[in-house]
């Protein structure tokens, strides 16, 4: 009798102490649940999206800018220094175009496939940018003067496409067009700055090799860049791993049996998994592959080949107003440079003035405007071609309308398509591509032996055309969807 009541005395304390412990845990898992829900409410509601992150995405853009304004002025000093003629340098833009164009692809695969690593990636293609742009002055040869020029517009394009992935999911709740302006902006600045800095090294009493410095420079200047975007990633990642630690600790301890099945369950649904995206802390979000139309996917196809005409035509300006004016009116190389940083001068106060503008106005109304002012700018070079003074009145009035030209039409894409990092990648190949191919046609237009340097302008001009009637059927084919769908409306 006395050892059936002290066993049952013994399997009463024995159920209590595991009671306690169930008990114990489940208010521990359950308060636990509730900072976290209670810790992801605030965000969403108090936290607001940081301007000193978007700066350092500026700084990206104005980084690659910086790169892209030293190829014009220096573009026959890499065939004095390779001893390569100007038909076989060209080759460096063409080259330096496929390469951006890979990189737009790999930046957008990337973003996709690794949602929580974009400041470690684009802190890593700025670190290669920057290594490349110290390297080119040191190399005398013209194949691996093509292959460092490549890895630089590699990068590049990582860098073009992830910081506007990135500025659109920091940006999602906002007004997006105006920080797309300014993100753009950024890069016309940095173009801006580029040939005023090689300007002086490109004097008749300058050593031939004293170009050498100004990539020096603008190779350093990408280094607080490097070190600002680095802190976000090992503040991010470090972030990240924390949370995953404990989510891990909180599975172990359910493991362990010690909680009810059925609790198991309500807690398990409540504790968020390893797996999630370190920006769910801010806003919930739904792994959801949202499928296009053949309508969007039409569209998508019209804005790229739109963007393709365009960014060839921009990118060509940039490139060749330099050797133009050097070969067409005799300016001396450094007065050309100057008409360059000019170019890029009244192209960034474009962007910039985008910026206001955009709210004002529809990227629509943006795009219309833009178009008609670059057709009549090189219409007035092409009419006035002697003239060294419409030549500079010429390159202003056209760096000020391509200028909101491309965050323009992304802003007008999002109208009918969501941009995805695979989706954007479209977008900037498109842009690749006709800054590949119609560099490369101007290149070889103003070789004496075919039209020479007025080709220059004739083709741009022709190119400029095309891309304005792609643009007015993608506005009647918008219309034409938009009749459509409230027909089938009704």
């Amino acid at each position: 009798m006395f050892d059936k009541n002290e066993k049952g005395a013994g399997e009463e304390k024995h159920i209590n102490k595991h009671m306690q412990a169930l008990s114990t845990s489940v208010v521990s898992l359950h308060s636990y649940v509730e900072s976290h829900n209670n810790e992801k409410k605030t965000k969403s509601s108090d936290t607001k999206p940081s301007i000193i992150y978007f700066l350092a995405l500026f700084y990206a853009f104005l980084s690659m800018g910086l790169g892209s304004g030293l190829i014009g002025p220096t573009l026959l000093k890499f065939g004095e220094q390779t001893k390569s003629s100007l038909d076989r340098v060209v080759y460096i833009l063409f080259t330096r175009s496929f390469g951006f164009l890979g990189g737009t692809l790999i930046g957008g695969a990337s973003i996709d496939r690794f949602p929580s690593f974009g400041n470690s990636i684009l802190a890593f293609s700025i670190f290669i940018m920057c290594t490349t742009t110290l390297v080119i002055p040191l190399i005398y040869h013209l194949i691996p003067m093509i292959i460092v020029h490549f890895m630089w517009s590699l990068t590049a394009g990582i860098v073009d496409n992830l910081s506007q992935i990135l500025t659109m999911r920091h940006y999602e709740q906002s007004n997006l067009n105006p920080y797309l302006q300014a993100l753009h902006g950024a890069f016309g600045v940095g173009a801006l700055f580029s040939p005023l800095i090689i300007a002086p090294f490109l004097q008749k009493s300058s050593p031939i090799d004293q170009w050498h410095y100004a990539y020096w420079l603008i190779g350093s200047l990408h280094i607080p860049n490097f070190i600002w975007i680095l802190i976000y990633a090992i503040r991010d990642e470090f972030y990240s791993k924390n949370i995953q630690e404990i989510n891990l600790e909180n599975k172990e301890f359910i493991s362990e049996g010690i909680i009810a099945p059925d609790e198991q369950q309500k807690v398990s649904e409540n504790v968020p998994s390893s797996s999630e995206n370190i920006a769910s802390d801010e806003q919930p979000q739904v792994s959801v592959t949202v499928s296009l139309s053949s309508e969007n996917i039409f569209i998508l196809g019209l804005i790229t080949i739109f963007l393709l005409l365009y960014v060839g035509s921009e990118s060509a300006f940039g490139s060749y107003l330099h050797t133009y004016a050097s070969l067409h009116l005799d300016f001396e190389k450094d007065i050309a440079a100057y008409l360059n940083s000019i170019f890029w001068a009244s192209f960034a106060f474009g962007r910039l003035c985008g910026i206001p503008l955009s709210i004002k106005f529809t990227p629509l109304e943006m795009i219309i405007s833009d178009l008609i002012g670059s057709i009549g700018s090189l219409t007035l070079l092409l009419l006035l071609n002697k003239s060294s003074v419409v030549l500079w009145i010429g390159s202003i009035l056209f760096g000020l309308s391509v200028a909101s030209v491309y965050p323009s039409a992304i802003a007008y894409t999002e109208k009918y398509v969501s941009i995805t990092g695979k989706r954007m990648s479209v977008l900037v190949v498109g842009g690749a591509a006709g800054d590949a191919v119609i560099p490369l046609l101007i290149g070889y237009s103003i070789n004496p032996k075919w039209i020479g340097p007025i080709g220059f302008i004739m083709i741009l001009l022709i190119v400029v055309m095309l891309a304005s009637l792609s643009f007015i059927f993608i506005i009647l084919y918008a219309k034409h969807q938009s009749k459509k769908d409230k027909h089938s409306d009704k």
